[in-house]
């Protein structure tokens, strides 16, 4: 009578424990999906950036043999778009490599090679051991011979994710087996004449009870080694950001005083021939340029406060690009995307005046005598991406591949444009890049999030 009452009981513990084991189950697939899903954005994003720069990677390759393979490599090293790069004949065998083959190992298969021929950018994500690398394949001749440049680039984010999943995946295994343990101790059979034991549960409890404790620890020691990383990186970037403005305004300041001082110095000394009114409109112009440095300065440093909502970039763009190539009538804006709405959570006054000064320095950078802009505009998934080109010259060989306050090719200029556009794009979770164009001029690629920046 006893064990028949106990019955019900054991049931109820078993279904309660495989109800446990099932969660834990589902606990695990939702990690896998996950760590799909961010290989997969992973991989999207390498991809896009090795497209964007395939122009410059490709520079050289066809004509130049082996000389041009070892430019392209330091020239993927130098804009960190990799940190191995090799050339591959069709087969797949290794006929160059810098500074060494990837710790990794990936072979394309017939049908991806052919898509590699085609001229498609193909992106893989490859592992070994503890090594991850996003392995890139662009197709180029070289004496009429098809081959392949496969650059690979390191993924850290994924590679620690991996790192992570892997011991939550110890952790789950052991919870499982812990719960088989119990499953097994209810469904013992019990003696007569002895009590009930009560192992199974008490087991099974001190289990979830110390897997609890170690995944809370683990989880503390992860979080708390992730914030001290992000804390030194950020301190690292402001480090450098603040010093490149700082030397950018002690250039500015120091040649506008060189000037100034070498006026006074002139007309203290009383020397001929030396026009006093021309002298003073010199000092007059160059404490004018120091008041617009300064001035476009505070802007650039100002404490921006967002006020959203929702907006359209059509209008904005046609807007923003009429009033910038007006009275500049040798210049032809050619518009693709614009038909479409491109609504956006925002600030319309920021937002403007970022794309005021992309505008402004694609159209002084256009070709003269009949230049062009380009103003291409997409929907991707959850974001618009904008594409503003000219025809101009495109980036000088020392320029640094990104946008730096103070950096400028204009004659006159003070390079603080691009900078403010990227500071208030990064205020809306955006972003912006230049690459070269494969014919001539530079694009600068905008992407921002259609919902508006992360809170």
């Amino acid at each position: 009578m006893a064990d028949s009452a106990r019955t019900p009981l054991r049931l109820g513990v078993v279904l309660a424990l495989g109800v446990v084991a099932l969660f834990e189950v589902l606990t695990l697939l939702q990690g896998v999906r996950s760590t799909q899903r961010l290989q997969a954005r992973a991989t999207r994003d390498v991809q896009r950036t090795v497209e964007d720069d395939r122009g410059r990677l490709t520079a050289g390759l066809e004509q130049r043999g082996r000389a041009g393979w070892g430019d392209a490599a330091v020239r993927a090293l130098d804009r960190r778009l990799a940190t191995e790069v090799e050339v591959l004949d069709p087969e797949g065998r290794v006929l160059f490599a810098h500074p060494a083959p990837p710790p990794v190992a990936h072979t394309l298969g017939p049908a991806e090679r052919d898509r590699v021929r085609e001229g498609h950018v193909l992106t893989f994500v490859a592992h070994s051991g503890k090594s991850l690398r996003a392995l890139s394949y662009l197709g180029f001749s070289s004496g009429g011979r098809p081959l392949v440049l496969r650059v690979a680039t390191p993924v850290p984010d994924l590679e620690e994710e991996r790192r992570e999943r892997r011991q939550i995946l110890l952790g789950q295994g052991a919870a499982l087996g812990a719960l088989l343990l119990a499953v097994v101790l209810v469904l013992l059979p019990r003696r007569e004449g002895r009590a009930a034991p009560r192992g199974a549960l008490h087991a099974y409890e001190e289990a979830m009870e110390l897997l609890r404790d170690r995944g809370e620890e683990m989880t503390a020691r992860h979080e708390a080694e992730r914030q001290r990383m992000e804390d030194a990186i950020r301190e690292k970037d402001a480090l450098a950001r603040a010093g490149e403005l700082t030397a950018g305004i002690v250039h500015e300041v120091r040649n506008g005083l060189g000037t100034i001082v070498g006026y006074a110095r002139l007309l203290e000394r009383g020397e001929q021939p030396v026009d006093a009114s021309e002298a003073a409109g010199s000092i007059r112009e160059e404490c004018e340029t120091l008041e617009v440095v300064v001035r476009r300065f505070n802007e650039f440093i100002r404490q921006e406060r967002l006020n959203l909502a929702e907006l359209d970039l059509a209008p904005l763009l046609s807007r923003v690009v009429a009033r910038e190539i007006r009275g500049r009538e040798e210049i032809a804006p050619f518009f693709s995307g614009l038909e479409q709405p491109l609504v956006m959570r925002g600030d319309e006054e920021l937002l403007e005046r970022a794309f005021e000064n992309v505008v402004r320095n694609a159209a002084e950078a256009a070709s003269e005598g009949g230049g062009r802009i380009e103003i291409e505009a997409e929907v991707d998934e959850d974001q618009l991406e904008i594409r503003i080109g000219d025809d101009g010259p495109g980036l000088p060989p020392d320029h640094p591949g990104e946008v730096r306050p103070f950096f400028t090719t204009k004659t006159g200029g003070l390079g603080l444009g691009l900078p403010l556009a990227r500071k208030i794009l990064l205020l809306h979770s955006g972003s912006l890049r230049l690459t070269d164009n494969p014919a001539a001029g530079v694009t600068v690629l905008i992407r921002l999030p259609v919902h508006g920046p992360e809170s």
